[in-house]
């Protein structure tokens, strides 16, 4: 069964430059390690146990599911995970709906401190990619693989939604109400002229978002053909703000004000 937002992707050319902008940010930030297949990453924990994954490459790696993502399409927000007791049953509801995916691989890193993280995943590919979930289930304790630091200047206390831009709400919003069991119901944001469904996944919801106007803010972001997942919305017991991609290595985040 999916239980909610696991881990939110952000694709950087320089991880270095991304975990100071982040500390900048206000976010506690820890150096993650290095994958075996060319990529490296810096975490942020939250609470609530979601966590923020900022990704590089500290060698070419053409072949990895998100080298083109950074490097052809500029990178920032390009994918997000979701958690499950039962990744065998839930990846294979996700295939019923036609979701075009990998089989579940073994994956894994190496921490700084030389521990080896190892956990189960697939990989969405196709036009399903950024807009539905991989998943995962870990080998090693889960603990391990996320960081023990969860307090935040800013506030930040878990993720509260992720908003993706799409052309076909139904199709993408009907998939995950099949495989979750949630009903969605229709959202309208005005800031981004735009419109779609929202539906709860644990403690987190995802919001499916089509231009209702050719010169909306969501309209542009398809229009320059952005990675699909288009902005994190966070809860925070401090300040409303937000960050635009400028200012968050191309991502869009907003800290969504008054959580105690």
């Amino acid at each position: 069964m999916i239980t909610g937002i696991d881990h939110i992707v952000i694709a950087v050319n320089s991880l270095e430059r991304a975990i100071e902008t982040y500390r900048g940010l206000g976010f506690t930030v820890v150096e993650g390690g290095k994958h075996p297949y060319g990529s490296y990453n810096a975490l942020i924990g939250f609470a609530d146990g979601s966590y923020i994954e900022l990704l590089g490459f500290y060698e070419e790696s053409p072949d990895h599911p998100w080298w083109d993502l950074l490097h052809e399409r500029g990178g920032g927000l390009v994918d997000f995970c979701l958690a499950t007791d039962d990744i065998g049953a839930d990846h294979a509801a996700f295939r019923a709906q036609g979701v075009q995916c990998s089989a579940l691989t073994e994956g894994g890193r190496s921490r700084l401190d030389g521990y080896y993280v190892k956990w189960v995943n697939n990989k969405v590919t196709g036009d399903w990619q950024g807009l539905i979930p991989f998943i995962i289930e870990d080998v090693t304790p889960r603990e391990e693989r996320l960081p023990r630091e969860t307090a935040h200047a800013n506030g930040v206390t878990g993720i509260e939604s992720i908003s993706f831009a799409t052309n076909d709400v139904a199709r993408f919003a009907g998939v995950m109400s099949a495989v979750t069991g949630a009903a969605s119901e229709t959202v309208r944001d005005e800031e981004s002229s735009a419109s779609g469904l929202r539906l709860a996944v644990g403690e987190h919801a995802l919001e499916y978002l089509s231009p209702d106007s050719a010169e909306g803010l969501l309209a542009a972001h398809l229009a320059a053909n952005r990675p699909a997942p288009y902005r994190v919305c966070f809860k925070t017991s401090g300040e409303a703000r937000r960050w635009g991609p400028a200012e968050a290595e191309g991502a869009l985040l907003e800290l969504v004000g008054g959580d105690a």
